[in-house]
This record gives C-alpha cells, sequence and structure tokens, in this order.
C-alpha cells in the first residue's frame, strides 16, 4: 500500500466504502423486524387487541421503507469517507458531519485508539468554528470526542472494506501534502 500512496493522484476523489457483511446484517436485522410487525398486524386483523393492528402495521410501513433504503445501499454501497483535492467529506458515523473539511483547516492527522477500535483522529485549526456549524447533537458529540481523544473530529472505519486506519492516513496526509503545494 505504502508504495501505492507514493505513486497516487490525487486530483480524482478517493472514496472509503462500507463493508458489504455490515449491509447485509443490517438487512437481515430489518427482514426479521418486517416478520415480526407483520405478525403483530395479523393478530391485529384476527381479534387481538387493536394496538396489535396499529403497531403492525406501522412497523410493517417503517421496517418495509428502511429495508428498501438498505437494499438500495447494499447495491450501491455506502460512502463513509470521500477524499478529494480540496479536503474530505466524512460519513463515517452517525456524528459525522458529511461537511467539507478543507485540508487547509486541518492540522494533523493520526490513528486515535478508542477502546478496541481504532480511528482516523483530524486535530482542526479551526475547532471551535467547525463545532459551530454543527447540529447540536453533533455538536454534543464532538465535544465528548473532544475531551476523550483532544480532537471533535474521529472518523470511524471500522465496517470500512479493503482498507485499514493506517492506510487512510496515509491517503489523507498524501492528498493534505499535494493540497499545500496547490496553494
Amino acid at each position: 500500500m505504502k508504495d501505492e500512496v507514493q505513486i497516487m493522484k490525487t486530483d480524482k476523489p478517493y472514496v472509503v466504502y462500507q463493508s458489504k457483511g455490515k449491509q447485509t446484517q443490517l438487512l437481515f436485522m430489518d427482514l426479521l423486524l418486517v416478520v415480526f410487525s407483520l405478525s403483530l398486524w395479523y393478530l391485529g386483523q384476527h381479534g387481538a387487541n387493536i394496538s396489535y393492528l396499529a403497531a403492525g402495521v406501522s412497523g410493517t410501513l417503517l421496517f418495509g421503507w428502511w429495508g428498501l433504503f438498505l437494499l438500495h445501499r447494499l447495491f450501491k454501497g455506502k460512502v463513509l469517507l470521500q477524499l478529494t483535492p480540496e479536503g474530505f467529506y466524512d460519513h463515517s458515523t452517525w456524528a459525522a458531519s458529511g461537511q467539507l473539511i478543507r485540508w487547509t483547516d486541518v492540522e494533523a492527522l493520526h490513528e486515535v485508539l478508542i477502546g478496541n477500535q481504532m480511528f482516523v483522529g483530524v486535530e482542526l485549526t479551526n475547532e471551535t468554528e467547525y463545532l459551530a456549524s454543527l447540529p447540536a447533537y453533533k455538536r454534543l458529540l464532538g465535544q465528548a470526542n473532544g475531551k476523550i481523544v483532544h480532537s471533535p473530529l474521529n472518523i470511524n472505519l471500522k465496517t470500512a472494506r479493503f482498507v485499514t486506519s493506517h492506510e487512510v492516513v496515509a491517503v489523507m496526509e498524501k492528498y493534505r501534502q499535494n493540497s499545500r503545494k496547490l496553494v
């Protein structure tokens, strides 16, 4: 991988996708919830409490819609991280901003061990501005991250496909270095 990083072109986007195994697991769990909801719907129609019918119908609609969404993601692929010459977009967790983080705003990149998971820690030059741009719940999660590992932005690559956090840090550093040459 190290040789690949050195000859890598950074003028095109680099995308990290979620593994198909995780997506399949979520789809299977959703299927179980749809079957359970259909069972409640059936019980509600055949003399059981009316709340069974309401729970069954709403559960079937909700989990059916969610299953279609997961099926779409299974075939299309969920993007966890996208690197561009200007910066990167983090979609790795529920708390991720999804907004462009410019390479000029990145002070340092490193691997961070939290529990038994490796994350890519991103130290920003303007952490307060970054946190202020987030919705309230994401801001609170970012502040908690900052207290634990001194960075409000940590990229979770546990479910990434065919790449480790070490490799992603190397690729991100390459993009970051090349962006400095352009300035």
